[in-house]
């Protein structure tokens, strides 16, 4: 059988597939997510301290957001009038 992903040989990470194989990604770090949304990056460093914006997920150092947690905030805070205010 042959493989559909060219794997690592050697290290610690030999079973995991190299990352720039993967065909779709499913997170965004604070950098690409601010790049997204036109805000800094302490911008949403501030908005997770204050418990605002999108879920995000933190592992040690790294803080990355799921694609489809930004989607879902986006679709929330999405409205068809300036009047009309909004719960984040």
């Amino acid at each position: 059988m042959q493989n559909h992903f060219p794997f690592k040989q050697s290290g610690r990470h030999s079973h995991r597939p190299l990352a720039q194989n993967c065909t779709q990604r499913i997170a965004l770090d604070e950098n690409e997510l601010a790049s997204r949304w036109g805000l800094s990056v302490k911008t949403l460093r501030r908005w997770r301290q204050e418990q605002l914006g999108p879920v995000f997920c933190k592992l040690g150092a790294r803080v990355t957001y799921l694609i489809t947690e930004v989607e879902a905030y986006e679709r929330r805070v999405s409205r068809f009038s300036t009047s009309v205010r909004v719960c984040a």
